[in-house]
């Protein structure tokens, strides 16, 4: 006979020896040791993974709603960005951003003689500067009658950069004409400019 079955045979006599209750309990341990590897070894790692990949997932989502409501409205974004782009090229031509005194001074003269004022002096004075803007002052002196005086301070509010009329001193002039006395209109105004460090030296 061979030994190993000998020894087999009497470890199974041993077995059967032992208390039921005894052998319910080895059992029971050794499907609880294999649970625990089973968690410990595969299952923490399932789950870990299974998590990450969940929290990606939705990571993802989020992004891919947020590019869909982008690409929905991309239609109003370009509109937005067009008026808003007038809107600044306005802004630019009342409040520019660069020294553009002398085309100001063309569009004053201008509007002087379009209505009959004689412009005898604009002259500039120092700027003042702030955060983002500097106001820059000028002294102005003018002469013609009321009436054309009126219709000039009018012209140059249209104008499309920002002239701010301050305080007047107005005296009759040394000579009148036929469309009545003429008047001569001296004092401060201000235009204004962005601040900007390419900004041309006027």
């Amino acid at each position: 006979m061979d030994m190993k079955s000998i020894d087999f045979e009497e470890q199974l006599e041993k077995l059967g020896k032992v208390p039921k209750a005894a052998r319910y309990g080895a059992v029971g341990a050794v499907l609880v040791l294999v649970a625990a590897g089973y968690y410990f070894l595969a299952y923490q790692d399932a789950s870990a993974s299974l998590n990450a990949m969940r929290g990606r997932s939705q990571e993802l989502q989020r992004k891919l709603t947020n590019v869909r409501a982008v690409a929905n409205n991309v239609g109003e974004f370009e509109q937005e960005v067009a008026t808003l782009e007038r809107e600044l090229e306005i802004a630019l031509k009342q409040l520019p951003n660069r020294k553009q005194f002398e085309d100001l001074l063309q569009d004053i003269t201008t509007a002087g003689k379009k209505v009959g004022v004689s412009i005898k002096s604009i002259e500039r004075t120092r700027e003042v500067e702030h955060d983002f803007y500097a106001e820059v002052p000028f002294t102005l002196e003018l002469e013609g009658n009321y009436h054309n005086i009126a219709m000039f301070f009018e012209r140059v509010a249209k104008l499309p950069r920002i002239v701010n009329i301050g305080s007047m001193k107005v005296s009759t002039a040394d000579r009148n004409n036929a469309s009545g006395t003429e008047l001569r209109v001296e004092g401060m105004a201000t235009t204004f400019r962005f601040l900007s460090e390419d900004a041309d030296q006027a």
